[in-house]
Parts: structure tokens; C-alpha cells; sequence
């Protein structure tokens, strides 16, 4: 059973892809070769060990042709093929994203997650004006290779952005740990883990997750725009949140990181990390849903 070989162990407005200008990749049939992720000798590596988040249900165990299948995807190279295909063009060949939020972290989280996703984007549970249009283009192999590829790799977290108040992530922590009895909210770690670390294969992570691209969700949720939620568990959380709710449970899972991480900075479970430069959010009618 394998997986990618850092998992994440402890504590973390806009959609997975946005209707916004950005650099197009010439046709991917004629890319020159793909430098900006894993190597041959790197995605070996990633089967050397097993990892829930590569867990596919009725799948058998993932092999390196498979991996380099879905590095192909990301690369735009469907049967649909052409740039605006390629998920490296606004996820990043390592799924970083692009620290905004516009562009959400697709490094390790679970493939099968990501699978569901892709699948909710083409049979319209959850809307997009990009991501639906790309993955009614995708076949169901294609899906499946390229979530199975981002579970796998591996990448750093970029930099939080933006000054959080101390009050607001200290109750955004507390709506992570506990919940709020008096709101009805049940704590955020009993079904996304502990310190938000995802429960493969189906639950992801919130841990190191931008904070626009998580109070968004939480938007479109509570609005019934997004409909992908088993037994409307999220629809019926989101619902019982103010937007302040939202905004402090986002801000203090995007400062968790993983236990690596961690050993390497401060120590503390959830710390500001250095500060990027603001980025203007792009034109919210942009990013809606499909649909006015």
C-alpha cells in the first residue's frame, strides 16, 4: 500500500481554480521536458513506503506507471489535451498552490478525496466555472492517476499571509479542538483528525490549507452552492457558523503544521510564519460558481 513518505502529524475566499487571467502553457503535447516536479528516481522513492493517503478503495496497490500517468495529467496531457488542461498551470507541478488561496494545497492530500472531487466537478455537485469545465474533459483513469500523483509528491508550505488578531486564532483553535456547544458545532479534529491532519482516504487535510480558500468552502456550503458533503455533515456545520467563525477557524488551520515542520521552526504548533506580501484577491464574481 503505498504512499508519499511525509504525512502530516499535527496541528493546521476562493475556489480550487479561478476564472482569472494567468500564463497559459503552450500545448502540452509539445511542453519541453518536465523539470518543475518529481523525477523518475523521485516517484520510485514514493512507493518505498505505505501511506493511507494513496489509498484508493477497490484499487490495487499504486505503481510507478500509474504515478507517471497522473504527472502527465498535470501536465495537460488528457485525451482532451491542450494548456488549459494542466493543473500545474495554477496548482504547481508540486501542488503547492500560490499562497493566496485562489489556488488550493493539493500536496498529499488523499487521493481518493481528490478523486471525489474531480467527479463532484463534472457531475455538478460542486460548481466551478473552471474546475467543472476541465473535469467533464477528463476520463475516469485520468481522475484517478492524477489524484493518486498529487497524494503522492511532496512540497513545502508557503508562507502564511496576512496579520491574524491573537483573539481571533485562539478561538479559531478552540472551534478546531472543541467546538461550540452553544452554536452546535462539533470540533473540527473529531472528523478531519487530530490537529487537523486528515482522515484518509476520504476526510482531507486542513492543516497548512490557505485561509480564503477554506472560509469559501465554508461559504458555498452554508449557501447550498457546494453539495458534495456525505450526509450534508459540512452543509450542516457551515450552516451554524457565522462568518467570524469562518474566518477564525480558517486563519489558525492555515498556521498549523506538520510535526517536521515544526521541529524545524519554533516549536509551536501554531506559529505566524514569515509574512508575504499582500496579494490583491481577485474579482469575487470571478470565482463564484457556476451560474449568477
Amino acid at each position: 500500500m503505498p504512499t508519499r513518505k511525509t504525512r502530516l502529524t499535527a496541528g493546521a475566499a476562493v475556489a480550487i481554480a479561478v476564472a482569472v487571467a494567468v500564463p497559459m502553457l503552450t500545448d502540452a503535447q509539445d511542453y519541453a521536458p518536465f523539470t518543475g516536479g518529481p523525477t523518475a528516481d523521485d516517484l520510485d522513492r514514493l512507493l518505498e513506503e505505505p501511506d493511507d493517503a494513496l489509498v484508493v478503495p477497490g484499487r490495487e496497490p499504486v505503481d510507478e506507471a500509474t504515478l507517471e500517468a497522473g504527472r502527465l495529467v498535470a501536465m495537460g496531457g488528457t485525451e482532451a489535451g491542450g494548456s488549459s488542461m494542466a493543473c500545474i498551470t495554477c496548482h504547481g507541478a508540486n501542488g503547492q498552490g500560490d499562497g493566496s488561496g485562489a489556488f488550493p494545497r493539493l500536496t498529499g492530500q488523499p487521493a481518493w478525496y481528490l478523486y471525489k472531487q474531480l467527479a463532484d466537478y463534472a457531475e455538478g455537485s460542486r460548481p466551478n466555472r473552471v474546475m467543472s469545465g476541465i473535469a467533464e474533459r477528463m476520463t475516469e483513469a485520468e481522475m484517478e492517476a492524477v489524484a493518486l500523483y498529487y497524494a503522492a509528491v511532496d512540497a513545502p508550505f508557503r508562507p502564511v499571509r496576512g496579520e491574524v488578531n491573537g483573539l481571533t486564532l485562539q478561538w479559531g483553535g478552540q472551534l478546531a479542538a472543541v467546538g461550540s456547544a452553544e452554536q452546535g458545532i462539533p470540533a473540527c479534529v473529531n472528523c478531519h483528525g487530530a490537529s487537523g491532519s486528515g482522515l484518509p482516504p476520504s476526510v482531507p487535510y486542513l492543516a497548512g490549507q490557505y485561509a480564503d480558500y477554506m472560509v469559501l468552502q465554508l461559504q458555498l456550503w452554508k449557501a447550498g452552492i457546494r453539495d458534495n458533503d456525505a450526509m450534508d455533515v459540512m452543509s450542516t456545520i457551515a450552516d451554524k457558523m457565522t462568518e467570524e467563525d469562518m474566518r477564525a477557524v480558517s486563519e489558525y488551520f492555515a498556521r498549523v503544521r506538520p510535526e517536521e515542520d515544526r521541529r524545524e521552526g519554533s516549536g509551536g504548533a501554531v506559529r505566524i510564519l514569515e509574512q508575504e506580501e499582500p496579494v490583491a484577491a481577485p474579482d469575487a464574481n470571478a470565482l463564484l460558481p457556476l451560474g449568477d
